[in-house]
């Protein structure tokens, strides 16, 4: 398999080296800024057949405005621009032939958004998977697969990145992932954000922003990078909005439905959105543990768990932007959501003397039931002082997290003969948690020269959590608390930053560097126990980025940033959580943060062909640790502080159009991970060299007719301390547009063979283990969805807001 994934990335790059030499003729080049000669910086560059209007070819122009096209066959061509808060720009025909194949435009300058030009229809969509400067962009709206499938399986699409069998998200082999929704962080555990991205539905989303190195304006939490989801944005003058309805069917059904609205009129622009689902899910879990005394096994546990477990939510989302001057908008951003999970199933136990007799059944029957809500808002302001680029941001956020969870169990014990070895017992709990989070931030911007900027700012992040378990057991007549797992536990961090990021462009090479520094103040407290703990620290983070316009055809970039990972507030709380008996999870809090080295160098070969190298160390990693203890035959996980984990690898991406009505978009990564720490009496060095290959293949079919066929495969691979095995997956999508391309239906299939599912083993010292996954992830959808009213509105504005280096650290929900 490995040899054929090789022999076709290799045959896919030599296919895209002879198109390019092959339709290589002409380039166009420019500068693009505003009335008062401002660079209109990253604008959107188009180059049109001046004949029908057709787009030939794409680019995006850098932070000075400048922009080359190049590989256009001869003919006659106008350009078409387009960027966020102006309107587009037309430039007069121009001819490119044997005589003049290299055409220097004049300045183009773009008019506010107020004067509106006359629209060109370009018979183009972006492609699924789009390479910019900074980041690799994924074009959710484009890919027909991801109708009616949800955030998270549409993310398991994108390079790099990897789903594991809980919903833990990895880019390049790497866990720590810090997501964000429109540059807004989602304030989840990685359990919790999983469960959000699953009642998040594909057709909410516009794109997905994949930043591996982020510089030093973002925050320093995240060793992995960053990944934004941007949801749709109307982009019409007046009323406009779309609707979408999907169900979908695998075991069970599922429903979702959505409406979005944006009205925009003088000095406002007001939106809002509405999305809601229902899903019914199967799952089935296997775990088969051998207990030994030297070499040989004394006891055999076969567990087995099938589980039917149910989800509603409901997410509604209204803003609104005041532009009360040119050089002044002030905004507002209010977002709930409400939701439920619940799952009931059996855990059956069986327990052997040896490895072949049958000495007793456990079995505990589940139902929990999880209801969760939330609040976030937002205020901002953004200022532009003057006419040479000087500009004022300010936020201003709160967000607060309510979780509610009950569980029950019923746990009997039986012979082989099926007679009761006890009384049935009873085990009832109640959680309850509530996070509150308060941050403020400020950022300026000040050019030194035409070529360099200085960039500034302040922010400061209050978070209180405040989580209260309480167990009680029945068992006959007698009832008593369980005080191993009633607890209550407060914790309040506040994290003080302050960033330098200083760029500046000397002929073809572009330079940035950065320094952040932040501050940690944090203080624990188990109430039950009456016991406390308090850290206070102080970290500095640089980042250096290089990029190197070699050639036309060639730019090589480098980076390197020091980053934290600060532990998840769920990793934090020292509660109890029990699968059996036998099988619990517990938090720790006294988790530190880890460290880590990133580095990357890229090359870029005519913007198709975009190769990475990275390397990264981190030290003292956050990481499920298996522990076993041998006399009461239990088996727990906890995260705790390992040793290092050092990973290298390459990437390589290729779009490639193999006909005018076949694009093909490829993505391969081989990685290298070592994990080395103490563990279970031993040093564990576990190292394993995995490969994965994304594939999307879009067909443009007759009569508003496309398709789609999408796959990918992952060999072997580390997850923390448990080896995985290979898995991989097909999709198929059909679309079909009508009613002047307003509206569409998809149809899609996901996982069509049904192979993506979870096999890992971990097998060290005293702990032998197998774990088997599958759940149901072969699923039919079919999505209506229709855009209406104005097509002449501006975007309303994206914000990055105050709440950032907290993403990822939060509890709500459960899945």
């Amino acid at each position: 398999m490995k040899t054929f994934i090789y022999t076709l990335i290799l045959f896919i790059c030599g296919l895209s080296l002879g198109h390019a030499q092959s339709t290589f003729k002409g380039s166009v080049s420019g500068k693009i800024i505003d009335k008062t000669g401002k660079a209109v910086e990253f604008a959107t560059v188009m180059v049109l057949k001046s004949k029908d209007s057709t787009l030939v070819k794409g680019g995006v122009a850098d932070a000075d405005g400048n922009f080359e096209i190049e590989g256009i066959a001869e003919g006659r061509y106008l350009v078409a621009t387009t960027q966020v808060g102006f309107a587009k720009k037309l430039t007069p025909p121009f001819i490119l032939n044997a005589e003049s194949p290299k055409v220097k435009l004049a300045a183009l300058i773009m008019d506010p958004v107020s004067q509106e030009l006359k629209e060109v229809k370009v018979a183009a969509a972006k492609p699924f998977i789009e390479q910019q400067i900074d980041k690799t962009v994924v074009n959710v709206e484009n890919s027909i697969v991801a109708a009616g499938n949800n955030a998270l399986e549409v993310l398991e699409r994108s390079p790099g990145v990897t789903v594991d069998r809980d919903g833990n998200i990895s880019l390049k082999g790497k866990a720590q992932v810090r997501v964000m929704i429109d540059g807004k962080p989602t304030y989840l555990s990685s359990e919790d954000l999983a469960n959000l991205l699953r009642n998040t539905q594909a057709n909410q989303l516009e794109k997905i922003e994949i930043m591996t190195n982020p510089s030093s304006k973002y925050d320093a939490a995240g060793n992995a990078g960053i990944i934004n989801i941007r949801t749709k944005k109307n982009q019409n003058m007046g009323m406009n909005g779309s609707a979408t309805l999907g169900v979908g069917y695998g075991l069970n059904p599922k429903g979702n439905a959505s409406l979005n609205l944006n009205y925009r009129k003088d000095k406002w622009n007001v939106y809002g959105n509405y999305s809601g689902g229902a899903r019914k899910n199967w799952r089935d879990q296997r775990i088969t543990r051998r207990f030994r005394e030297g070499e040989e096994v004394t006891a055999l546990f076969e567990q087995s768990a099938e589980n039917i477990t149910r989800n509603h939510n409901n997410n509604v989302k209204l803003g609104a932007d005041y532009f009360a001057s040119k050089k002044t908008t002030i905004g507002a951003i209010v977002n709930t959501n409400t939701g439920s999970w619940g799952s009931t199933g059996d855990n059956i136990t069986k327990i052997y003397q040896g490895t072949s007799t049958l000495e007793k059944i456990t079995t505990t029957g589940q139902d929990f039931k999880n209801t969760w809500k939330s609040l976030t808002t937002n205020l901002n302001l953004k200022h532009t002082i003057d006419s040479t680029g000087k500009e004022l941001t300010a936020d201003v956020d709160y967000a607060r997290y309510d979780n509610r969870s009950d569980q029950k169990y019923k746990i009997t014990t039986v012979n082989p003969a099926g007679v009761n070895l006890a009384i049935p017992r009873f085990d009832m709990g109640n959680t309850k948690g509530i996070v509150d989070i308060y941050s403020a931030k400020i950022d300026y911007t000040h050019p030194l020269s035409k070529n360099s900027k200085l960039e500034a700012g302040l922010k400061t992040a209050l978070v209180t959590t405040n989580n209260n378990m309480k167990f009680t057991i029945e068992q006959g007549d007698v009832a008593r608390l369980d005080s191993g797992r009633t607890n209550q536990f407060i914790y309040r961090e506040t994290i003080n930053a302050a960033y330098l990021n200083y760029s500046t462009q000397i002929k073809k090479t572009s330079i940035q560097l950065g320094l952040r520094g932040e501050q940690t103040v944090m203080k624990g407290n188990q109430v039950t126990s009456d016991t406390s703990f308090r850290r206070n620290y102080l970290n500095l983070f640089p980042s250096v980025f290089i990029r190197q316009e070699l050639n036309k055809k060639n730019s090589l970039g480098m980076s390197y940033s020091y980053r934290i990972d600060r532990p998840d507030y769920e990793d934090l709380n020292p509660f109890l959580y029990f699968l059996d008996l036998y099988t619990y999870q517990q938090g720790n809090p006294y988790l530190r943060p880890q460290f880590s080295h990133v580095a990357e160098v890229t090359h870029s070969f005519m913007g198709f062909i975009n190769t990475t190298l990275n390397y990264g160390r981190s030290n003292g990693i956050i990481t499920e640790v298996l522990r076993q203890n041998d006399a009461a035959r239990t088996t727990y996980i906890n995260k705790e502080n390992f040793g290092f984990r050092e990973n290298y690898g390459v990437a390589v991406s290729a779009n490639i159009p193999i006909t005018k009505k076949w694009m093909s978009i490829n993505y391969i990564n081989v990685n290298r991970n070592r994990f080395v720490g103490l563990l279970n009496g031993g040093e564990f060095d576990g190292r394993i060299v995995t490969t994965t290959f994304n594939t999307q293949n879009q067909f443009t079919l007759p009569n508003n007719w496309s398709a789609e066929i999408s796959g990918f495969y992952m060999s072997g691979f580390l997850e923390g301390t448990i080896k995985g095995k290979p898995m991989w997956q097909v999709s198929l999508g059909l679309q079909k547009q009508f009613w002047e391309k307003k509206a569409s239906l998809k149809l899609n299939v996901r996982d069509i063979f049904w192979t993506q599912q979870f096999r890992g083993s971990f097998v060290f010292g005293n702990v032998d283990m197998q774990i088997s996954n599958k759940w149901e992830n072969r699923v039919a959808n079919l999505t209506f969805s229709y855009r209406f009213g104005n097509s002449k509105v501006q975007a309303s504005r994206r914000r990055s807001t105050g709440l950032e280096s907290e993403a990822g650290r939060v509890n709500q929900g459960s899945n």
